[in-house]
């Protein structure tokens, strides 16, 4: 029933909501006028959500009825309804944007609204929602205890709950939830701005090292190709004279057939005909090596090479094949496994337009993490199982059918990796190495250089057990210059 101050519900005890300009009775029809109100804040975007829990249907109707009209910073309140324990968890579940819970605690059991409570902090990990706990029974749910051992926001006793406590009790309830999910977001905003900042603080520290190890070996590389060409242009010349000078060794021995004893000792001594055999392959063999270095030396530059702020023409080969060598340590046979094999099965591609300096980083970030998986997969095996069954790095490249791009396939024949890692292996920091041995970054940074830089595309393709291959696919020339065929 209905007097100045209170309706009474059907339980003894139970007594809510004060309504002092309002004499509504609570009926079938006033019902329906707020379902059809509810559905009309549903179709409001600004809202905030708000769930009753409680077994008591009446206590449902005498809530809505109360903050039919409420409003909070302008937006209303969407009420969403559960009548037990086991309702309210799918409910808040659903909705884990709801701003607060009026929760019953003697339901289904004596402890229902008790175990809600734990379920949303501790199962769902939602510690904004606010939750007020409010009873009819406060014997079966002693306050001090409830407010030491719950996480809870408030605690009311049903007949405390007049219409304008509870306005109250709402209000304090979403300025907090308020608060909380500025809070929130704010804190997001700040982690992406940190996370956006060390991203750019690493790329700039990449950038400069990559830029300092560039300057370094093109210094090196320079330093090299003097004294060689030097080696070099000499070693033609030395190799006429050689030719001249034994050819007139053995004109000599034709015209002076018996020299003398002295000069037969001095012949046995020198052994000249293994002289004369051996000196022709010696300087071809320094030309040889002369001729490496000034390969190595132009690797070096190549690799090295610095980018401007605009795309220029490269040969993806001369790319990759100066990143081998400047992997070749890493490549070759040490005392514990044999040389990793690498299988090279190149197509007749043209020229792109890039930058030059970044596609080295990249292929040098994917061969060398190539390296580590094949090293990793090595691990519990003998020099001997693994030359029976090598370790191969196959490198692809082709050209599409409409020649406007190209790709470059890097394939290992390690131990692959998870569907859970290779969903993370281009995240921001992750990486499965040990501490120490891995920033996290290669492949973040690869991905950025490929896509955003060069506007291709970075994939992984990857299975326990059978290897790993990543593969670009980046186009012949930049947009801006339009594709050439």
């Amino acid at each position: 029933m209905l007097d100045n101050n209170h309706i009474s519900l059907s339980s003894p005890g139970d007594e809510v909501f004060v309504f002092e300009d309002e004499q509504e009775q609570i009926s079938d029809q006033t019902q329906l006028t707020l379902v059809a109100r509810e559905s009309q804040a549903q179709e409001i975007l600004e809202t905030w959500k708000m769930i009753i829990v409680d077994d008591d249907a009446e206590v449902h109707q005498a809530t809505k009825l109360a903050l039919r009209s409420f409003t909070y910073e302008g937006k209303p309140l969407i009420f969403l309804s559960a009548f037990s324990g086991i309702e309210a968890k799918k409910l808040i579940a659903v909705h884990p944007d709801t701003a607060f819970i009026l929760l019953d605690v003697v339901m289904e059991t004596n402890d229902a609204g008790l175990r809600v409570v734990k379920y949303i902090r501790e199962e769902l990990k939602n510690q904004i929602v606010r939750v007020i706990l409010r009873t009819g029974q406060p014997g079966d749910a002693p306050e001090e205890s409830v407010i030491l051992n719950y996480d809870i926001n408030d605690y009311k006793l049903k007949v405390e709950l007049t219409r304008q406590k509870l306005i109250t009790t709402a209000i304090a309830a979403l300025r907090s939830y308020r608060d909380l999910i500025t809070i929130e977001k704010q804190t997001a905003q700040l982690t992406q701005a940190l996370q956006h900042l060390q991203e750019t603080q690493y790329n700039l520290i990449q950038k400069e090292k990559m830029s300092a190890l560039g300057n370094l070996v093109t210094g090196i590389a320079h330093e090299i190709n003097n004294p060689i060409n030097f080696i070099a242009g000499n070693l033609k010349p030395a190799q006429d004279y050689v030719h001249d000078l034994l050819a007139l060794i053995n004109l000599y021995q034709q015209k002076f057939p018996e020299p003398g004893a002295e000069i037969e000792s001095a012949i046995a001594t020198i052994d000249l005909d293994y002289l004369q055999e051996d000196l022709p392959k010696l300087i071809s063999s320094m030309k040889e090596g002369s001729d490496r270095i000034r390969g190595i030396s132009a690797s070096l530059r190549t690799f090295s090479r610095g980018d401007s702020d605009r795309k220029v023409h490269f040969n993806i080969h001369e790319g990759i094949e100066s990143t081998l060598l400047i992997l070749k340590h890493r490549i070759k046979a040490n005392e514990h496994r044999p040389a990793i094999e690498v299988v090279k099965n190149y197509s007749q591609i043209p020229q792109i337009e890039c930058f030059p300096g970044q596609l080295n980083q990249v292929f040098m970030n994917i061969i060398a993490n190539a390296v580590d998986a094949l090293e990793e997969s090595n691990k519990g095996r003998y020099f001997q199982q693994i030359q029976d069954n090598p370790n191969r790095l196959t490198i692809t490249t082709a050209l599409s059918e409409d020649r406007h791009h190209i790709s470059i396939r890097m394939q290992d024949n390690g131990e692959g990796m998870s569907e859970n890692v290779k969903q993370k292996l281009f995240g921001y920091l992750f990486t499965t190495k040990p501490v120490g041995k891995g920033t996290g970054l290669g492949l973040t940074i690869s991905r950025q250089i490929i896509e955003e830089k060069h506007g291709g595309q970075l994939t992984v393709t990857s299975e326990l057990g059978k290897g790993t291959e990543l593969a670009i696919v980046i186009p012949v020339a930049s947009a801006e210059l339009g594709v050439r065929s």
